[in-house]
């Protein structure tokens, strides 16, 4: 008994992994989102992204992926770009933490999709770690929903802040998608493949639409792209591992403890000082994550 113990927490240490990671892409989006059109940006990570997936792959070469797989790969590609570019256009219109908030209604059309698509079957743990998730969501975005309903006066942000909103609602349902499909996946293909593939797809179906958009870089820009790549890269190649060593339903809430570094890093780079709702938030989001420790 005690031998499955670590088997069980390394896919949900990577899990935690990933969260950290996928919210310092999130900083350096936003760092380059003032000089660049989405589709740029979303380009870039994918550009980027496939240099570092590129290497990793030459180090095992395993097989590409046979000719029945490619359909459910392409479909992978376009659910990640579209949740992509909608989640970056949201991190141009919302602070850093509540755009992230919003991305955590993504564990919850996983958990669903998983019952529903993989046949899993999720414990009551699962759905406290979800309830207590969801509260924290609720209370981040708390705040915001006040001052929308108490000051019509500042109605003239109103529609930017819902089309943020929005945005990043829509990327979480896609990004479901991309995990449950990435579960699947996993029983074919090699974790390495995956993040190739989930890579250089992605950035060719962007290449022409980037084109129309694009404005010229400078030197200054060499670094935050391409540690964007880098995040990305090891978010996905995090998140891809555990979802090939656990249960969808259940590595998907960890993604609630990214809010944490949201906060943190929202904080120490663009100055958005945490709140006590914010506090508040993390403390539920935290437990929640903690309850997934459980059997």
């Amino acid at each position: 008994m005690t031998s499955k113990s670590p088997a069980v927490h390394w896919p949900l240490l990577a899990g935690v992994l990933a969260a950290a990671a996928f919210v310092s892409m999130d900083v350096m989006v936003k760092l380059i989102n003032p000089r660049f059109d989405t589709l740029q940006v979303a380009f870039l990570r994918f550009a980027s992204g496939s240099v570092f997936a590129l290497l990793l792959w030459l180090t095992r070469m395993p097989r590409l992926p046979r000719r029945a797989q490619w359909g459910s790969h392409a479909l992978r590609s376009v659910l990640l770009l579209l949740c992509l570019v909608s989640y970056f256009h949201a991190l141009r219109l919302l602070p850093l933490a509540q755009a992230v908030a919003m991305g955590y209604l993504a564990p919850v059309f996983v958990s669903v999709l998983a019952i529903v698509v993989l046949k899993e079957r999720p414990s009551r743990w699962l759905w406290w770690a979800i309830a207590l998730g969801l509260c924290g969501v609720a209370v981040s975005l708390l705040p915001q929903l006040q001052q929308q309903w108490l000051q019509p006066q500042g109605a003239t942000s109103s529609p930017r802040q819902w089309e943020g909103l929005l945005a990043a609602a829509f990327s979480a349902v896609t990004f479901s998608g991309v995990m449950v499909l990435a579960r699947q996946q996993a029983r074919h293909d090699a974790l390495w493949t995956i993040v190739l593939v989930q890579n250089l797809l992605p950035c060719l179906l962007l290449a022409v639409p980037a084109a129309w958009v694009w404005r010229p870089m400078v030197m200054s820009d060499i670094a935050p792209v391409a540690l964007l790549g880098f995040f990305a890269t090891v978010g996905l190649l995090s998140l891809t591992w555990a979802f090939t060593h656990l249960e969808a339903s259940r590595v998907a809430p960890l993604e609630y403890s990214g809010f944490v570094w949201a906060a943190l890093l929202g904080y120490l780079v663009f100055g958005e000082v945490p709140t006590l709702y914010t506090l508040a938030s993390a403390a539920l989001i935290i437990g929640g994550c903690l309850l997934l420790l459980r059997r």
